[in-house]
């Protein structure tokens, strides 16, 4: 399998090549590429994507990719990149070092010495946090009310206290947060609340934080831990990058299928996106499905026009833009995400 492709896991500052040795995805060696004091981590890999791979492959694969920058941070700052960006040949790499080098360097300096420590807080047994509220006047209320009722009726009842005691949960849920966050906020930049894998976590919360307050935050959670002794459980996660706060999105694009979309859209080598929306109208008229019934070819066209409307759009962020092949090859899109 050819290694023409490159994984990038994340941009440092410095200039001098380093090798970090097998710690890439399949063993491949991680290395740096330079431009003007800004490096990417790299390693050669034959696959361009992981979308045609299994679940269980990919979830290996973000493993690795997480563990390379991991283990990179603990000598300095990385900016990570986002899971799963391949580009072509170190060429390419350094194509994105030039183009991005002013985004990649304000947030190499907006993370400088920063690092990101996630807290997570769980009921230890959610049943009995539910049997408590399901004891509340308001919800055995409702329950001796869907008790007299005709069976069509109490299953409407049931459904309506079933929702209160969620509202309820959360109403609790919200009431600790409110207490936790801003003791941990003393010491903390700023912090990010993810999404939560249950009803048993009360919080899942990211932290931005200077790498010399590790210690004081785990100290805090710690403290609180001991607080709430056995009715909350506390579990910390990090020192990470920071994976919530500042990611790069690297985005380039393939030319034959922009060149495919355009031509789909009748659009000329140099346009404007006055142009470009003007036209989708007029196709998406003229081939809406609602002027084919039953037509599978029509509505696969349809959707072929959308799909070059997407990705024809993408590439064009400015008021116009050119497709010719040396410029949409040398175009590259960067992108920060995150709190």
């Amino acid at each position: 399998m050819a290694n023409d492709g490159r994984t990038i896991y994340g941009f440092v500052r410095g200039e001098e090549s380093h090798s970090f040795g097998g710690i890439g995805l399949e063993g491949t060696e991680v290395y740096t590429l330079s431009h003007e004091n800004i490096s990417a981590l790299i390693s050669r890999h034959g696959q361009t994507g992981f979308n045609d791979l299994p679940k269980e492959t990919v979830l290996r694969n973000l493993t690795v990719y997480q563990s390379v920058i991991e283990q990179v941070m603990t000598a300095q700052s990385v900016i990570p990149v986002k899971f799963g960006t391949f580009i072509e040949r170190d060429e390419g790499v350094i194509r994105i070092l030039k183009r991005g080098k002013d985004e990649i360097a304000q947030c190499l300096k907006e993370m400088e010495n920063k690092i990101e420590l996630d807290v997570v807080v769980l009921w230890p047994d959610i049943n009995v946090v539910l049997a408590e509220i399901a004891q509340t006047d308001e919800i055995k209320a409702l329950k001796e009310k869907a008790s007299e009722q005709p069976e069509k009726d109490a299953l409407e009842m049931r459904i309506r206290a079933g929702k209160r005691v969620k509202a309820l949960l959360d109403h609790k849920r919200e009431s600790i947060q409110s207490v936790i966050i801003p003791s941990l906020l003393s010491m903390a930049e700023k912090h990010c609340l993810h999404d939560l894998m249950d009803d048993s976590m009360i919080m899942n919360a990211a932290f931005l934080i200077d790498r010399e307050d590790a210690a004081r935050l785990e100290g805090v959670v710690a403290g609180l831990d001991r607080h709430y002794e056995d009715t909350l459980n506390f579990r910390m996660i990090g020192p990470l990058p920071p994976y919530s706060f500042r990611t790069l999105e690297v985005k380039t694009v393939d030319y034959e299928k922009l060149n495919n979309a355009r031509k789909l859209l009748g659009l000329k080598e140099q346009t404007t996106q006055q142009e470009i929306r003007e036209h989708y109208w007029q196709l998406s008229k003229k081939f809406h499905p609602d002027k084919f019934p039953g037509d599978r070819d029509a509505q696969k066209h349809f959707e072929k026009i959308n799909h070059a409307y997407k990705l024809v759009t993408d590439y064009c962020r400015e008021p116009s833009c050119s497709f010719r092949e040396e410029d949409v090859k040398n175009w590259v899109f960067l992108k920060a995400v995150g709190g």
